[in-house]
């Protein structure tokens, strides 16, 4: 069974409906290949508010705006919906028109932010998660950027919270042995950008390298090591609960919400 994402947390899915399934050629390794692996078991964190997606973020990509649309050139796979895949073969045999994509972004995507926004009332800080490869699709923006560090930190560029609140969270990753980078490539889209601030709920992105618990080539999970990281984060989430209740003096300090989702 394909894995989950986190509370606080946002998270995308794997599943495609039946009005698009037909339209894509590709094979069930190619779709788990661009879809988020695992993070619903490694983001199930005990007390934690958790939204997930249950459609494939090919279909309607959470944390894309839902007018961010694009039709050509490599930017075709970091739409609402995937026109092209990360490594730059068309998603679907019949490209969608705009009235389609329109429909489609109305069916699956915003169910899942009126999910989300009705789990952060009352929430004081947001944590979306997400999973990456290890090194970028040749087609991918990042492509030049080399490997990946183990856990990359988003803050919108210190729009969503704090340096404080940042180190944090870097500083709990680099204590277990993780590499950490912030910002880079991922500082974090349109959840953060939407439903995060550092004087509202603030919220911080965190993107796993997929190496750290499963195969990359035949994508099959490794569940001691999915298992570690799942205790890990319910750690994390334990800590952090303890240290923002009497930290950020310009942060509010409720319980965390998570959401989850995957970047290729």
């Amino acid at each position: 069974a394909p894995c989950a994402d986190p509370e606080g947390a946002a998270r995308p899915a794997r599943d495609r409906p039946d009005e698009v399934r037909g339209r894509i050629p590709h094979n069930h390794h190619v779709i788990r290949n661009a879809s988020d692996l695992c993070t619903d078991h490694i983001f199930s964190i005990p007390d934690a508010r958790t939204v997930i997606a249950p459609y494939s973020r090919i279909i309607a990509d959470p944390n894309r705006a839902p007018d961010e649309i694009y039709t050509e050139g490599v930017l075709r796979s970091l739409g609402v919906v995937m026109l092209s895949l990360p490594t730059g073969e068309d998603t679907f045999t019949e490209e969608p028109s705009l009235d389609e994509i329109s429909q489609w972004i109305h069916r699956y995507h915003h169910p899942y932010q009126q999910r989300l926004s009705k789990a952060m009332d009352g929430a004081g800080f947001v944590i979306d998660g997400h999973s990456m490869w290890s090194s970028p699709a040749p087609g991918h923006f990042s492509a030049q950027s080399g490997d990946r560090a183990d856990i990359v930190l988003g803050n919108q560029y210190f729009c969503s919270c704090s340096a404080e609140t940042t180190d944090f969270f870097a500083s709990f990753f680099s204590k277990k042995g993780y590499s950490v980078a912030i910002n880079d490539p991922y500082p974090g889209r349109y959840i953060l950008g939407t439903y995060c601030s550092r004087i509202l709920i603030p919220g911080i992105q965190i993107e796993i390298n997929r190496k750290l618990y499963l195969n990359e080539q035949t994508l099959d999970p490794r569940d001691a090591d999915i298992k570690k990281l799942q205790g890990e984060f319910s750690e994390l989430v334990t800590e952090f609960c303890q240290w923002f209740a009497g930290a950020e003096k310009t942060e509010k300090k409720d319980p965390v919400d998570m959401s989850e989702h995957c970047d290729a």
